[in-house]
């Protein structure tokens, strides 16, 4: 049984430690990308879902196209209609950090009479 670690043993140990540490180093700067671009996608779900709330409060006539700039989210939809509902088709779009989104939605609105 040897009493200790020969000098090639710990240079050894001491650059796997570093490449791991290295590599952790690395990763946590792309967690914190993602978490950020995370939380700008959040807020784009949330002003689509604002934009298209308010639209179901109207009347099925009172629905128009139409555009909004909340922030750094743009949004810009079209209404369709025929006897019986209005469709509505959203587009929100929002820069993240190294590109942009563009999500699209729908929703129909019940024309009551």
């Amino acid at each position: 049984m040897r009493p200790a670690f020969t000098l090639v043993e710990l240079l050894v140990a001491i650059v796997v430690f570093t490449v791991g540490v290295l590599a952790l180093a690395a990763t946590a700067g792309l967690v914190a990308t993602h978490v950020g671009d995370g939380g700008r996608l959040t807020r784009t779900a949330h002003a689509a879902r604002t934009i298209l709330d308010s639209l179901r409060g109207l009347p099925c006539d009172r629905v128009q196209s139409g555009s909004a700039v909340r922030g750094s989210v743009t949004a810009m939809w079209t209404v369709e209609r025929d006897s019986i509902a209005a469709t509505i088709d959203l587009v929100v779009a929002s820069p993240l950090r190294r590109n942009a989104t563009r999500t699209s939605y729908s929703a129909l609105i019940e024309c009551r009479r």
